[in-house]
């Protein structure tokens, strides 16, 4: 019905704008766009946070904020503060602007997709231009390297996107209908270039390279500073999840706890052994 809806409501600011000269129709057609972006606020333990939505597809975000990854809304509000977050695979950016809206959680942001990036930046930028969240459009995997996104889909909140792969995470290839250009880095090498700190949490979740990314991440893994990193594993398990669970052992975490299942995925806590 709503697309029903909508494709009337398209054909009267059609009809209505025809007997405009060409620019100025589509001028106004352009602001009914704007204007009828969707803007929601989002009560929090923090404060209200502010979604703004172009697509139907990703309605999901503002809608399931709290409910749609209870466990990583936890793992967030139990951040020993004041803390550095990073971000790997932000989105439309809702854990990276939840986690921004304490002033003490400085976070770093990095979504490669070009419509999603817009989107996180707009989100950013509806909720003040946030001051402790910086975003970054380039991908992180296992080395620094020039690359292609092989996206299955490009609107803003798409998933199953992949940086130098065409495979998800469960193996299985993807249907690519776009390869943007990307900046790539490793992680380390991201912290060498910019001298960066080493952050305190990390959320690793991009539907394809995650062991890539932790490869990347040898130095920085097994910094003490490190405290907790979340990461969606297959489920049920996988060889490939079995391998990342060793590489996380090995850097001095134990698996802390797991979230519920979804599509296939399922988010896992591992904390610094102490």
């Amino acid at each position: 019905m709503s697309k029903r809806y909508g494709r009337v409501l398209a054909a009267m600011v059609f009809g209505l704008t025809a007997s405009q000269r060409p620019w100025r129709r589509a001028a106004t057609r352009l602001r009914v766009v704007n204007a009828l972006l969707q803007r929601h606020g989002i009560e929090t333990p923090h404060g209200t946070l502010m979604l703004v939505t172009d697509d139907p597809r990703a309605l999901e975000y503002p809608r399931e904020l709290v409910s749609r990854e209870p466990e990583t809304i936890e793992w967030i509000d139990a951040f020993e503060l004041p803390c550095v977050f990073w971000d790997i695979g932000a989105n439309v950016g809702i854990y990276s602007l939840y986690a921004a809206l304490r002033a003490d959680v400085a976070v770093h942001a990095f979504e490669p997709a070009a419509a999603s990036y817009a989107a996180l930046c707009r989100n950013s930028e509806a909720n003040g231009g946030r001051p402790n969240l910086d975003a970054y459009c380039i991908a992180l995997g296992g080395t620094n390297q020039l690359g292609h996104l092989n996206m299955s889909a490009t609107f803003a909140g798409s998933v199953y996107n992949a940086f130098e792969s065409t495979m998800d995470q469960l193996g299985r290839p993807l249907s690519v209908v776009f390869r943007q250009a990307v900046v790539g880095y490793s992680v380390d090498g991201f912290r060498r270039q910019f001298d960066l700190a080493v952050p305190n949490y990390i959320k690793i979740d991009v539907d394809s390279i995650e062991e890539q990314i932790l490869v990347g991440a040898a130095e920085t893994l097994v910094a003490p500073a490190l405290r907790s990193v979340l990461i969606e594993l297959e489920d049920p398990p996988t060889l490939r999840s079995q391998r990342i669970i060793r590489t996380l052992t090995a850097a001095g975490f134990a698996l802390s706890r797991q979230g519920m299942a979804r599509g296939g995925g399922v988010n896992t806590i591992f904390d610094r052994a102490r």
